[in-house]
């Protein structure tokens, strides 16, 4: 961090109308980005049509800080965040993190009970909400006794809560974090809060930068998040492109067209995508990548979810070895990083462990098995274990008595000791006795010209104990039987793979950031 009296002057579209004079700190304040030191006057975030310079986003982060001090908030007390991708989540994350404070980013895809669950759970005391979900936020928020003047809807009443503020150093030291929510797949969500929170904030971006460093995203650029900010993969993205010089564009929804027009436009360098996205662009036709300037494209990360082989490669064939892969959770159970380079010479495995994890395959007894061996993975971090918060319960059930724990997924390593992901424990399907896994039948039913998404799961069968059930989205104006994709199926699967049964749905009950919450489809065919 770096003391710095400096001007600041407007440039561009912003939330808040500075007027055409310039900015003069009276008193020296403290600069935690990079960017902010050297071109304070550059755009830092880029949404829709606003913008904001380094110096902007750090002075309105400043005072945020201060704002939530004045709700009484102290290091470590939890507020919550309801928002679509816009300008303010940025300033609001780096407040948080000035603050000392923890936010509880909500999916914005949830029902009133859902969100109610979530207030209740975390603590939250506080929420801040933008227009287009004022509504359910404001009624949930009552429901479960927050003030409300301790609700604060993103606009006029945002700026001015922000703005009465002073731009001055707040005295916190420690640097604040997400409350994260595992996504609810398998059941409830549960809030997780790990060792590794709470470092000082002295050193808070140079960690962030690190970790970006490790996946691969490049030193500088620009950085496309179409990936929603309540997640762990979008916001962690975030905190590293704050951090590493990145001009952040926010767009609000992922759509192909305008993907490839924007990293065209803003010379993106980095952009996370969630598999669902990556398999959208895998399906366009080449003239898609080859009309456009897309050469300043040096990063794209996944994870969330298994990506199918084949879309992974289409893309890495248009747009070369830059399409890098890590496995992780909110728990921490990464990151396991692979490279392009590295998965085609290794097809199928997501990678390594950071230097700072180590992974085991642990058997049904709990012993450890040999390379090449299935069985669930567990972790081991050098800073400890994860906590569920409120449940005792939850957190030791995933871990072994030695400390190492597992988030339930199911794979191997290989001699090398590169990691490879087969599926979810809850997701496996015994059929006759035999493990049938549905990722890999996903991954090969996702290539169908007719399907837009796609589920596997396992359903009762009075025979052979489970079959395989499959749940089907089918792209826009195209049709499809039940018939005809079993019959296609065969053509490319052991017949014990194949789907014995499917179900057609108008949309699937994916998040936005990937994962499919398949219990909701699975559930409807087993007893209670």
């Amino acid at each position: 961090m770096v003391k710095a009296t400096f001007m600041l002057s407007t440039v561009g579209v912003f939330p808040l109308d500075f007027g055409t004079q310039n900015l003069l700190y009276s008193d020296a304040v403290t600069l935690i980005l990079q960017s902010t030191i050297n071109t304070p006057d550059a755009v830092a975030v880029i949404s829709d049509d606003q913008q904001l310079t380094w110096a902007q986003l750090e002075s309105h982060a400043r005072k945020i800080a201060h704002a939530l001090t004045a709700w009484g908030l102290n290091t470590g007390d939890r507020w919550a965040l309801l928002s679509h991708n816009r300008l303010e989540w940025t300033e609001l994350f780096l407040g948080n993190t000035i603050a000392g404070t923890r936010y509880v980013p909500l999916n914005w895809h949830l029902t009133a009970p859902e969100l109610e669950y979530l207030l209740l759970n975390s603590g939250a005391t506080a929420l801040v909400v933008d227009p287009d979900h004022a509504a359910i936020g404001i009624d949930v928020a009552t429901r479960v006794g927050i003030a409300p003047d301790r609700v604060i809807v993103l606009g006029p009443q945002y700026n001015a809560w922000r703005d009465a503020q002073p731009d001055i150093d707040h005295p916190n030291t420690i640097s604040g974090s997400a409350l994260i929510y595992t996504g609810g797949t398998t059941g409830a969500s549960k809030g997780v809060t790990r060792p590794d929170s709470g470092a000082p904030i002295s050193s808070w971006a140079r960690g962030v930068s690190t970790w970006g460093s490790y996946v691969g995203m490049p030193d500088k650029g620009a950085a496309l998040i179409s990936t929603p900010l309540y997640h762990a993969f979008g916001a962690g993205v975030l905190g590293a492109a704050l951090a590493r010089n990145h001009t952040i564009v926010l767009k609000e929804r992922f759509d192909v067209d305008d993907f490839l027009d924007t990293v065209q436009d803003h010379h993106i360098t980095s952009a996370p995508l969630v598999p669902t996205l990556i398999v959208r662009l895998a399906k366009l036709d080449d003239h898609h990548f080859t009309s456009r300037d897309l050469s300043s494209l040096q990063w794209i990360a996944h994870t969330a979810a298994p990506c199918p082989g084949w879309a992974k490669q289409r893309l890495i064939d248009m747009l070369g070895p830059i399409v890098t892969e890590f496995y992780g959770s909110s728990e921490g159970t990464g990151p396991v990083v692979c490279t392009s380079d590295e998965w085609m010479t290794r097809p199928g495995t997501v990678g390594r462990p950071a230097p700072n994890l180590q992974v085991s395959v642990v058997d049904d007894n709990g012993l450890d098995v040999p390379p090449m061996e299935i069985g669930t993975l567990y972790f081991r971090r050098a800073d400890g274990a994860p906590q569920y918060h409120g449940d005792e319960a939850k957190t030791k059930a995933a871990q072994l008595p030695d400390g190492r724990f597992t988030v339930g997924d199911l794979g191997y390593l290989d001699a090398d000791g590169f990691m490879y992901l087969v599926d979810r424990r809850v997701d496996l399907i015994l059929n006759g006795g035999v493990n049938v896994y549905p990722a890999e039948i996903e991954g090969v039913l996702s290539q169908h010209p007719s399907i837009r998404d796609i589920a596997v799961f396992g359903i009762p069968d009075a025979e052979f104990g489970q079959q395989v059930k499959a749940a089907v989205e089918l792209e826009v104006g195209a049709s499809l039987t039940s018939d005809e994709l079993i019959a296609w199926s065969r053509e490319r699967l052991a017949s014990f793979k194949c789907p014995r049964s499917v179900d057609f749905h108008d949309a699937l009950p994916r998040e936005a950031h990937g994962k499919l919450k398949k219990r909701l489809l699975r559930d409807a065919y087993w007893p209670k």
